[in-house]
């Protein structure tokens, strides 16, 4: 009796492309979880904005020294996509000057990414902050009362759920940590 092992060796690598597949998935699926993409500019501009017409998209180096003193103030380290470039926008209305800042953010939710937008003033102040995508259960963190709270934040004032900023949930917890990231990473690099 002769077996033919063909199909099981085409299940066996196909088994193994698929798994290999899905590593790098998840792996780049991590490392993308770190920067945030502006999916919607004309959209979401006007929302935080209503005046804005254009906006110009700024790109910054992050040097070794202002990755550590930005760590030092975050009180955690950045992520891996966040060490060399950070890039926010500044938003323009009819007559060119400057309206403020956009800024966008991802951090780690209980069931995904959170992508995070923020308005920022000229004069540095937290405009508003807006969900653009996320997958998390409790809703908590997307409410108007929730979100409200950072308004008028500046990166010297304390932004800590539990003691600042009421929230009780992780991805609560998360949208607090970018909230503070956003604004460190504007003062420190814009």
């Amino acid at each position: 009796m002769k077996y033919n092992f063909r199909y099981t060796s085409k299940f066996s690598i196909n088994f193994r492309i698929i798994v290999l597949f899905i590593l790098l998935f998840s792996l780049t699926g991590k490392l993308l979880a770190d920067v945030c993409v502006w999916r919607n500019p004309e959209r979401t501009m006007v929302l935080i904005f209503p005046q804005a017409r254009d906006y110009k998209t700024l790109d910054r180096k992050i040097s070794s020294e202002k990755e550590a003193e930005i760590e030092k103030l975050l009180g955690k380290p950045l992520d891996p996509g966040e060490r060399e470039n950070w890039s926010h926008y500044e938003i323009v209305g009819s007559n060119g000057k400057a309206l403020g800042y956009i800024i966008a953010d991802a951090e780690k939710g209980e069931y995904g990414v959170i992508e995070i937008v923020m308005g920022i003033t000229t004069d540095g102040k937290v405009k508003q902050v807006y969900i653009q995508r996320e997958r998390e259960r409790d809703k908590e963190f997307k409410s108007k009362e929730f979100l409200n709270q950072f308004v008028e934040k500046t990166k010297d004032n304390p932004i800590q759920i539990g003691k600042d900023i009421k929230g009780r949930s992780l991805p609560a917890e998360q949208v607090a940590l970018a909230v503070k990231k956003m604004l460190i990473m504007f003062y420190e690099l814009h």
